[in-house]
């Protein structure tokens, strides 16, 4: 029997629903979707070009993003290619314009040439997502029935792609006709190379591959089913233990340092300060493998391979070795003088150029370990980690493994979902490559994130793909703006399109050498603005206090909740209309205020935006704010036909509606099995039960084919659809 999901209705027609490839609301992405931060500080005056500056960095985003999908490529990547080719231009385009903003001022004050930039950004994450659908094989199975339909939606994101850039004014984009030629025939050659071999399928294998494609969306869910791995075998720990000697040091080498109140630390005050051949050391309480073989000492085991790999690293925690202090044993680590970074944001008021030096070791360090083919997997200011002379290195490598080893369970949610990576936060088995977002954050903003929000809380919010404040984007520094861009691109919800980390060194370097004539400042929290020392007069960041012309105020020391009272030099207020979220929409609309909603949607709508069409449609049919049905369905069509499936679905609902009043029922029969099987393409659940049940009658002209009809069928209840699980208990049907 198939247990059914008792949070879905039976009858859910009439909701509105995002299934299918579709952008969900995501306030971590407010900078590249015209966010609410973005929006307050427009309303409290800036640069002209500010409202354009997430429309730029959309640009910069599709041109990494795919870059990643070229090299990913598993076939057609002559069309990411050609896609590619001329995102570039766009954004060498962008560049230009951004230089020379002055010259284009008029444009910058222009409601419409704003607009023109926002239809811009929805052309180019069509092209983004229509890459990546081209260049996985099971995503054309899945999308695209023949060569024809990939050659006439490449052709038609090309198009859109050239009528906005011509809107834009970039006429530089526009290839010629050889050009096209060119690209068209090493482009249909590429696609009927790929659907020489999907023809050779059959229709019974395709189906297998639709099955095997969405029980692998949901392994990650079935693995939490399956029984809990149990330790390394014993012949692992020896073969371990043989092949990372760790140093043992006599315990009559650490000394006694001189009496002092840090000479103690940890939760557990399990860490004690030593000195170890002029060193100090801290000397950290370590159950032994030998004396303890629970899974916790095989944590301590595999911590202990990692640092004997790592620890030849500047940037990484010097490991000394093994020792015993009072029968304890423990494991021996250089000392660090200022203890970690969270008590130095603490205790310390630290300047932006003084952040931007932490950073840059600690991605250092991280790019170190990555080389190494490791992960840490708990990066965070806590385990960071400050020496002597001010510098930075990575500690803690309890939860680290390598790339390829299996993920592991962790205990203790609490210490560090703050900082969990939101693909782990929505299934603790799920494997992911990085996540250093929320550390930037925690030292950009010296505070633990989330601070205020319980457990539960902040599962909710990032689940549904929330972020925290990034107001620093507007900040006078530079270096506050740069690492605003950089926190924005590691919270992408999608791991793959996260910068890694050579790409997050070498902005970091490049940022660096930009602002390498300002020395790195660190002050005791209780002094004031007033009590820090002189500031270098050649000090660009320096600016007067707009309450008190003559105190000077070091931008650079600016943080994030004081920067509100100054303004960039020169600000002017930009007189283009900013266009709200969409996002801003959806939660609207799931909050039934419906008025605020429908305003979002008619814009984007109105726009271009192909999920905006949809709920413009569905809201004119059920009349939230204003009803006209006929209106309705014609914004549903048009959302159905630039391949929404909920809009799909729908629009097939409202055919067989309309069938059913009409004398002539057959007429809308070749139109409805249209629209049901290109969303049953797309995978919606909704769209593979009721065109089963077609096949399954014989229903709208077809043929009776009640084995195909079960297979839809069934497909609907893998996908969890509770009319197809009640369909299959109830005739017996296993799969």
């Amino acid at each position: 029997m198939i247990k059914k999901d008792k949070t879905k209705n039976k009858n859910d027609t009439d909701k509105v629903h995002l299934a299918g490839e579709y952008d969900k609301p995501n306030t971590a992405s407010s900078m590249y979707g015209h966010g609410i931060d973005l929006l307050n500080a427009v309303s409290a005056g800036g640069d002209i070009i500010t409202p354009f500056l997430p429309l730029f960095g959309i640009v910069s985003s599709v041109v990494d993003a795919l870059n990643i999908i070229y090299q990913n490529a598993k076939c057609n990547k002559e069309i990411c290619s050609a896609l590619l080719d001329r995102v570039e231009i766009a954004q060498q385009a962008t560049n230009s314009l951004q230089r020379k903003r002055n010259e284009n001022e008029k444009n910058f004050i222009n409601q419409e040439y704003y607009n023109s930039w926002v239809r811009f950004t929805y052309v180019l994450k069509n092209i983004k997502n229509f890459a990546k659908d081209v260049t996985q094989q099971q995503s054309i199975f899945r999308k695209y029935m023949n060569a024809n339909a990939v050659k006439a939606a490449f052709d038609k994101n090309i198009k859109e792609f050239e009528e906005a850039c011509r809107d834009l004014q970039f006429s530089m984009i526009i290839y010629s006709v050889e050009q096209r030629e060119r690209d068209n025939k090493q482009i249909m050659e590429d696609i009927c190379m790929v659907y020489k071999t999907i023809n050779e399928v059959s229709d019974d294998v395709r189906i297998i591959l639709k099955e095997v494609i969405i029980l692998s969306s949901n392994m990650e869910q079935l693995k939490a089913q399956i029984s809990k791995p149990g330790g390394g075998s014993a012949s692992a720990k020896t073969l371990l233990n043989e092949s990372y000697k760790v140093q043992t040091i006599h315990p009559s080498e650490l000394k006694e340092p001189d009496s002092g109140s840090d000479n103690v630390r940890g939760k557990h005050q399990t860490v004690r300060k030593r000195i170890y051949l002029t060193m100090d050391v801290a000397c950290k309480k370590f159950l032994t493998i030998e004396k303890n073989d629970t899974a916790d000492s095989q944590k301590d085991q595999t911590e202990l391979a990692i640092l004997s790999l790592l620890g030849k690293c500047p940037r990484i925690v010097c490991f000394h070795g093994l020792s015993s202090i009072e029968q304890d044993d423990v494991m021996v680590f250089e000392w660090a003088s200022y203890g970690n970074l969270k008590k130095v944001y603490t205790d310390y008021k630290i300047s932006w150029t003084k952040k931007l030096q932490f950073i840059s070791d600690i991605f250092c360090g991280l790019n170190f370990i990555n080389n190494c083919g490791i992960l840490h997997h708990d990066v965070r200011c806590e385990n960071i980690l400050i020496t002597k002379n001010w510098g930075a290195k990575i500690s803690n490598f309890k939860t680290s493994r390598q790339v390829e080893a299996d993920t592991k369970p962790r205990s203790n949610l609490i210490d560090y979902v703050r900082w969990l990576a939101p693909e782990k936060l929505r299934n603790l088995e799920t494997r992911y490559t990085h996540n250093f977002g929320m550390l930037v954050w925690e030292l950009c903003y010296q505070m633990i994130p989330y601070e205020d929000k319980t457990l539960q809380q902040i599962q909710d919010h990032v689940k549904n793909k929330g972020r925290e404040n990034l107001g620093i984007q507007f900040h006078p520094s530079r270096i506050a703006r740069e690492l605003a861009m950089l926190i924005n691109q590691a919270w992408n919800d999608n791991p793959e399109l996260r910068p890694s980390y050579p790409e997050v060194h070498s902005k970091i370097k490049n940022l660096e050498i930009y602002i390498s004539k300002q020395s790195p400042r660190i002050f005791p929290k209780d002094k004031t603005n007033n009590d820090i020392p002189s500031i270098d007069s050649d000090q660009q960041s320096d600016q007067k206090s707009d309450k008190d012309p003559s105190i000077i105020v070091d931008i650079d020391l600016l943080e994030p909740n004081e920067m509100d009272a100054y303004e960039l030099p020169h600000a002017k207020i930009p007189t283009v209309k900013v266009l709200k979220p969409f996002e801003d929409g959806v939660k609207a609309s799931k909050e039934r205020r419906h008025k605020e909603a429908w305003e979002c949607f008619s814009e984007h709508a109105n726009l271009g935006h192909s999920l905006a069409k949809y709920y413009k449609g569905f809201y004119l049919e059920k009349g939230y704010v204003v009803r006209n049905v006929e209106e309705g369905k014609k914004w549903i069509k048009i959302a159905a036909d630039e391949g929404v499936p909920d809009a799909q679905l729908r629009y097939a609902n409202m055919l067989r509606k309309d069938s059913k009043n009409s004398s002539n029922s057959s007429k809308n029969d070749a139109s409805i099995l249209y629209y049901l099987k290109q969303a049953a393409d797309m995978e919606n659940e909704a769209a593979m039960y009721y065109l089963g049940e077609i096949y399954c009658d014989g229903k709208y002209g077809t043929q009776k084919d009640e084995k195909k009809g079960i297979e839809l069928i069934k497909l609907a209840a893998l996908k969890n659809h509770p009319a197809a699980i009640d369909f299959m208990n109830k005739t017996n049907i296993t799969y």
